[in-house]
């Protein structure tokens, strides 16, 4: 006795298709979401590296370094801050020197933005230090020091203090949106 051979139709394995790649797509982005999220920029506290309304991916556990760019779980939206201090640093503005345990650090990122104030006659970031700032000689165990890239018209560690690090929502590590200025950052 001969079987005859089900013919499966195209309709059935359309369906079966979408079902797959549907399931797919949601385990994605179950698994990204665990991982990393999406966040939009609000505000000029980071010009010139970061507009308002970019789109920026987000890793929510990682390994800080100076310099990246971490989301602060602040307000009702959050924002965006450049790491500067870590924790048991001494640190000291003096003359748009970033001075960390006395050593000179060049914030690369801020260059033009340093030389166009100095040609005005004016710093960049005003001068201050830990100690003026928060009474601390150095930078105590899960805190940071963070600073916003606009220096002279945003709200930062100057004014706000250290910030611990359960405020840390995540690292910046990719612009998204818009997608002329899409980047990642190291």
């Amino acid at each position: 006795m001969k079987r005859k051979k089900r013919k499966i139709s195209f309709v059935y394995e359309l369906k079966l298709f979408s079902v797959v790649l549907v399931t797919t797509l949601v385990a994605v982005l179950i698994l990204f979401s665990l991982f990393y999220s999406l966040k939009i920029v609000s505000g000029y506290g980071m010009m010139p590296s970061l507009r308002d309304k970019d789109v920026l991916v987000v890793k929510r556990i990682s390994d800080i370094k100076r310099f990246d760019i971490v989301f602060l779980n602040k307000k009702s939206k959050g924002e965006f801050r450049r790491i500067i201090g870590l924790p048991g640093e001494t640190i000291v503005f003096e003359d748009d020197i970033l001075l960390v345990n006395h050593e000179p650090i060049d914030e690369k990122y801020l260059v033009d933005k340093i030389n166009e104030n100095q040609a005005k006659g004016k710093n960049f970031t005003e001068d201050f230090d830990l100690f003026g700032l928060q009474s601390l000689n150095e930078i105590p165990t899960g805190y940071y020091l963070v600073l916003g890239d606009n220096r002279p018209y945003t709200n930062d560690s100057r004014d706000y203090g250290l910030i611990s690090e359960d405020m840390i929502g995540g690292k910046a590590i990719m612009r998204l949106w818009p997608i002329e200025r899409a980047e990642q950052f190291f």
